[in-house]
């Protein structure tokens, strides 16, 4: 099955990072990073019955990960995750 991600970053400032995340631009959710705790949150689910939640929302939060760490923090205004 391949698996198609997109981020979109909807803000930032000193202590967070936000983003959509989702299959596609209608099917999202949100997903926030906080720099002060280095937590990773959902804030809203993508809401969809043929897209399941966890799946999508798991392989964001690595990707915001990655920046965190490996990019030094180096939040992207758009990215993809493609398998």
């Amino acid at each position: 099955m391949a698996v198609f991600i997109i981020m979109t970053k909807e803000y930032e400032n000193e202590e967070k990072v936000v983003y959509k995340y989702g299959p596609d631009e209608k099917n999202s959710g949100v997903i926030e990073y906080n720099k002060d705790r280095g937590m990773i949150s959902q804030q809203e689910p993508i809401v969809s019955e043929f897209y399941p939640d966890e799946f999508f929302f798991k392989r964001a939060g690595r990707r915001l990960a990655r920046m965190a760490i490996k990019d030094n923090g180096n939040f992207v205004e758009r990215t993809t995750i493609e398998s």
